[in-house]
């Protein structure tokens, strides 16, 4: 898929959407599926659905790291160091066009309800780009630090973190979670999903077809998903187990899910075994964890800076805010500037 950041509105609503997502644990019905587990998310179950891998196992007892609740979520909380930055608001009467075409024209936000905010962490000098809405319930400071805790390696992958309002009588167009799209650089979900399980499980699909990918032109031109490669395709099935359950639904779901495992075993005393010293299965997944660490373990880090050179770019390509009335064919107007024109904001 080729990215999509440099194109018009229009040519934009032509494209297919391609998000990798996570389901809501709170809306629609979505319940632990074992006695013995707390992960809300349904594994892929082959008698109902052709298409799941490994004909639906999956690591048992769980890895408890999917949501906010759980063990592995807390763990991240108490582990992962927190970047400071430095925040400051847009005054220009503008939002990136990739804010705008997921926020407004194909998830139905009202632009005018978005405010726009540069997030400078210190471990980053190019900003990071927040687009908030204002139904969301976490304040632009809440937000920061949650996208602050993932480690920078990782969060080099993104560039714009689109935030909504928390349920769907905010607007009830939008059924999502939490979603990524690495041809984006974008995170785009509920504010109640920006916790760190949940961002760890979206930075990594970020990964997937830009940094990691094993065809991509430069870092940032999207080639094949390094989880369709054979290396990683390999492992997966000589294991014959996914990560997690929410791994069984796809190749791309389940290094999603290792990703976390792997963040685990490198901030937990210990690693990962002594995080499930009570899991004596373990083993299933041997195979899969050290495909991803040799592929991606240099991102798995906490400390040091991000490389600009794997850094997704800053969004030049801007909107006016609000949208003017649909009268033309014409895309709104674009304005390329740098970190766009903000007033900096002491929090």
């Amino acid at each position: 898929m080729a990215p999509f950041k440099n194109f018009s509105l229009i040519a934009l609503a032509a494209l297919p959407a391609v998000r990798a997502w996570l389901p809501d644990p709170d809306i629609g019905g979505i319940h632990g599926r074992d006695a013995a587990s707390n992960d809300p998310y349904p594994f892929c179950n082959p008698t109902t659905t052709a298409n799941c891998i490994l004909n639906g196992l999956y690591l048992f007892p769980t890895l408890e790291f999917s949501n906010e609740g759980s063990l592995g979520n807390q763990e991240f909380i108490n582990r992962l160091p927190v970047s400071s930055s430095t925040i400051s608001v847009w005054t220009n009467n503008k939002i990136p066009q990739t804010c705008y075409y997921w926020g407004v024209t194909r998830d139905s936000w009202t632009a005018a309800d978005f405010t726009v905010y540069n997030v400078t962490f210190s471990d980053c000098s190019v900003p990071f780009v927040v687009c908030r809405h204002s139904t969301a319930p976490k304040t632009i400071n809440q937000i920061a630090t949650e996208i602050g805790r993932i480690p920078v390696k990782l969060r080099q992958s993104t560039s714009v973190y689109l935030v909504y309002g928390d349920w769907p009588v905010d607007n009830p167009a939008y059924g999502g979670y939490i979603a990524s799209l690495s041809q984006e650089g974008l995170i785009v979900g509920r504010s109640r999903a920006y916790f760190p399980s949940a961002l760890l499980h979206e930075v990594t699909h970020n990964m997937d077809s830009s940094i990691l990918s094993p065809s991509a032109p430069n870092p940032w031109g999207i080639g094949t998903a390094y989880s369709a490669s054979t290396a990683f395709r390999n492992a997966v099935n000589t294991d014959g187990y996914a990560v997690a359950a929410y791994g069984t639904n796809s190749y791309s779901e389940n290094f999603a899910e290792a990703g976390r495992a792997i963040m685990l075993d490198v901030i937990y005393p210990g690693g990962l075994v002594n995080f499930t010293g009570n899991n004596p299965n373990l083993t299933q997944i041997d195979n899969t964890l050290n495909a991803v660490r040799t592929a991606a373990g240099s991102y798995y880090v906490t400390g040091g800076t991000c490389d600009t050179a794997k850094k997704f770019p800053y969004p030049t390509v801007l909107v006016d805010k609000p949208a003017p009335p649909v009268t033309t064919t014409a895309a709104p107007t674009a304005t390329a500037t740098p970190y766009g024109q903000c007033e900096l904001l002491f929090l």
